[in-house]
């Protein structure tokens, strides 16, 4: 991490722009915030006029529907989040298109899925549809499509798409706007801290909380500047009702936190391995393997896997991980998880013996390899 500059923050050449909208910044207790919202469409118009191009990924479906279904407080059982966010999306889209309108500005809503950018001919058709909007001045709003999905942990938080959205579109510059004012030194008791490298060791600073009606608080705001760094993208995470905050940080007011991205990007085989949100199966490496594969550049051999855990196929994604537990790589594997279970810790050249034939000797080939 870098002390906190002074001065202008210096962002680079920035022509696209994916600005994320947590769901406690537009729809607060369960209540949209009108003003709030009014303010967020006169700054995307100023950043318009400014000449950049603007993605929106907006949550506040399930917080601004749990209230009519005649619920308290947020729901944490997944069928009633989804029920609120069937009931909440028309609603909050009625309110973002009436304050577009008074800038003549039409708005396009699109839901998508994680799966939707990791299917190729999805991926490319939800590619081809936001820059005609883009070229059309149409603003698109994106949401996770939060009624039907059927991962738990991803009901309501767009955090992950914001990321993945910035890789679809080729956007120059990730900002989620949160109530969060960047990343607090301290798990949130210290100061905000401008700039983090990323990949440097941030977790100390990361408090676990999140907002009554979100779910991902600073962890997944993390997370996601980590995945946007992949495609070469910095990352701000600020306040949402800071007045004025989007042309602000355009004009490099040092508000919140910029995560810079690792100096070399993927290249686009490794940035769709990476963009594949769902691993399948997890592999646990000794300590040998972890340091060929993350010191030497090496692919990981059968002799390096101790345990298989998850059901697979051949060209999967799968987490590696090490005896302590933590995930440090992902890669496509070369076999079947019965065939890894087979031949782990096992010296490649036994391969064949075990199974009958040897498709390629490692597990997972560096090119198939992104490590984290």
């Amino acid at each position: 991490m870098e002390a906190p500059a002074s001065g202008k923050r210096q962002l680079g050449k920035v022509r696209r722009v994916v600005v994320k909208v947590g769901s406690a910044v537009i729809a607060g207790k369960g209540r949209l915030r009108p003003k709030v919202i009014a303010d967020m469409a006169h700054d995307v118009m100023v950043l318009r006029h400014q000449g950049y191009e603007v993605v929106l990924v907006v949550s506040g479906a399930v917080a601004t529907g749990y209230a009519p279904m005649g619920l308290a407080e947020p729901p944490d059982i997944v069928v009633e989040r989804q029920a609120a966010a069937s009931v909440g999306q028309h609603r909050l889209m009625g309110v973002l298109a009436k304050a577009f309108k008074r800038h003549r500005i039409h708005v396009a809503q699109l839901l998508m899925t994680a799966e939707d950018i990791e299917n190729r001919r999805r991926f490319l058709s939800a590619r081809h549809t936001i820059q005609t909007l883009v070229d059309r001045s149409i603003v698109p709003i994106i949401n996770e499509n939060d009624a039907l999905s059927d991962d738990e942990n991803k009901v309501g938080a767009n955090a992950h798409l914001s990321a993945l959205v910035t890789g679809l579109v080729s956007a120059d510059l990730l900002v989620i706007l949160s109530v969060a004012k960047g990343l607090h030194a301290n798990g949130g008791a210290g100061e905000v801290i401008t700039q983090v490298d990323v990949g440097s060791a941030v977790d100390e600073h990361i408090g676990h909380e999140s907002s009554p009606t979100g779910v991902g608080g600073m962890l997944a705001k993390v997370s996601a500047a980590h995945l946007a760094s992949h495609w070469g993208v910095p990352t701000i995470v600020a306040h949402g009702l800071e007045p004025g905050i989007l042309p602000r940080l355009m004009q490099g007011e040092p508000l919140g936190t910029i995560f810079m991205p690792r100096e070399r990007k993927l290249n686009a085989r490794k940035q769709w391995i990476a963009m594949r949100s769902r691993s399948l199966g997890t592999l646990t490496v000794d300590a040998g393997a972890k340091a060929a594969v993350v010191d030497r550049g090496a692919s990981l051999l059968p002799s390096g896997v101790k345990q298989v855990e998850g059901d697979f196929s051949m060209g999967s994604r799968v987490d590696l991980r090490d005896e302590s537990g933590h995930v440090f790589a992902v890669g496509l594997v070369s076999y079947s998880s019965h065939e890894v279970r087979r031949i782990q810790g096992r010296k490649h050249a036994e391969v064949r013996d075990i199974l009958g034939y040897e498709y390629i000797k490692e597990i997972i080939n560096r090119d198939d390899m992104v490590i984290l």
